[in-house]
């Protein structure tokens, strides 16, 4: 799922960094059929379980912290799950939350 170079990066990311969003989103997953996009950006070392991401979904963006299994369980109409966007170039994360804030 996640490499482990990007994995070490969201869990040294969590607490200060994460709550100020002073750090980068370092992975997009995507719904190819869609807008929706989840970025994340932490990842808490007690429980890897949980993430810190901007989720952007027809036209709105919310900041939460969210389950990576139940990210991973998620699917669309046509029943596939998230996939990495292998396209994607990290972003700072207050930088992109005003980036698709204006695009809305």
């Amino acid at each position: 799922m996640l490499n482990p170079q990007v994995k070490e990066i969201l869990l040294k990311n969590w607490g200060e960094k994460a709550d100020s969003m002073n750090c980068y989103c370092e992975v997009k997953f995507i719904d190819p059929l869609s807008s929706w996009a989840c970025y994340i950006y932490a990842m808490n070392p007690k429980d890897e379980d949980e993430i810190a991401c901007m989720v952007y979904d027809h036209g709105e963006v919310e900041v939460c912290d969210w389950s990576m299994k139940e990210l991973m369980l998620t699917y669309n109409r046509e029943g596939e799950y998230p996939e990495i966007d292998h396209e994607y170039r990290r972003k700072r994360a207050s930088e992109l939350f005003k980036k698709l804030n204006e695009e809305i």
